[in-house]
């Protein structure tokens, strides 16, 4: 008995370690709690896709501690006046109102902020048609 009490104790930490860990980065976040919606890579069904989210974030709030801020902000209280993409507001509607915990999706933001987001060819073609410039990020 004692051997399985050991055993199931052991399982239990190991799995809360597993948990806490994921649940601290940033793109297993992302990946787990936004990427039904925003796609990282192909033309966008239901919510612009992440790299134009990140290059009209960026745009608009080029520090990173802006940039994370209105992430968090608007994830927490999306609202047609503080949309930095109307385009995708008239496309997409408002984003829903998620109840997201803060810390996880200032980790989000930091992570998109940090990283990388491979645009595809037609997102510059569309976003220049748009905006008379190529993005800035």
């Amino acid at each position: 008995m004692k051997t399985y009490q050991r055993f199931a104790i052991t399982l239990i930490m190991m799995i809360s370690a597993n948990v806490a860990f994921a649940g601290n980065d940033g793109k297993a976040l992302f990946d787990k709690l936004c990427l039904s919606c925003h796609v990282i890579s192909g033309k966008p069904m239901i919510a612009p896709p992440v790299f134009a989210v990140v290059n009209h974030v960026k745009s608009a709030h080029p520090a990173r501690s802006d940039f994370v801020n209105y992430i968090v902000q608007w994830v927490a209280n999306p609202q047609v006046e503080n949309a930095l993409m109307p385009g995708a507001v008239r496309k997409f509607g408002v984003m829903p109102k998620l109840p997201y915990d803060a810390a996880q999706v200032r980790l989000i933001a930091e992570y998109l902020y940090d990283g990388e987001t491979a645009r595809p060819a037609w997102y510059i073609e569309h976003y220049e048609a748009e905006h008379g410039h190529k993005p800035k990020h």
